[in-house]
């Protein structure tokens, strides 16, 4: 019932409008969509992309819900052959969870790598950026580096 109230009003796309286990009734939601659907907790590997592709116009996949860089690279290559958009996303995780996903950035068509910002104390420094931006440090690797401890050194 919200999907044209939100299409009214700009909203660019919705993530995950049914709850995961309900995916049976994708397809008739994904008919009559106002605006883009992009599934997450229905689609984690990319043995389940196909199973989404004529229910969903993209996917949300996260390291953590992948598993790993490799899974999420496969995903990305899964969802573009069957013509889905993707959104690289995450959780709360640390900066060199996120680091690690910017990556894949320029992969994706939308980037939801904020997870960082809603930790009190992130153990890492080298978040990829300021507040919607992207831009990888010049640090070797991930670009990561352990946080120094409040009022100590490293």
């Amino acid at each position: 019932r919200l999907l044209p109230w939100l299409a009214a009003r700009g909203v660019e796309f919705v993530e995950q409008p049914l709850p995961q286990g309900a995916e049976g009734q994708l397809p008739e939601l994904f008919r009559s969509r106002p605006l883009p659907i992009l599934v997450d907790e229905s689609c984690s590997l990319a043995a389940d992309v196909p199973a989404v592709a004529d229910r969903a116009d993209g996917v949300n996949l996260k390291l953590m819900k992948t598993g790993g860089l490799r899974e999420a690279l496969r995903m990305i290559h899964a969802a573009r052959a069957l013509g889905l958009k993707v959104m690289l996303g995450s959780m709360v995780e640390s900066s060199l969870a996120l680091s690690a996903a910017a990556q894949l950035a320029p992969l994706a068509d939308y980037l939801d790598l904020d997870g960082h910002w809603l930790l009190r104390e992130d153990p890492f420094e080298g978040a990829p950026g300021e507040r919607g931006v992207i831009a990888l440090g010049q640090r070797p690797g991930l670009g990561v580096v352990p946080a120094r401890p409040a009022g100590g050194t490293a």
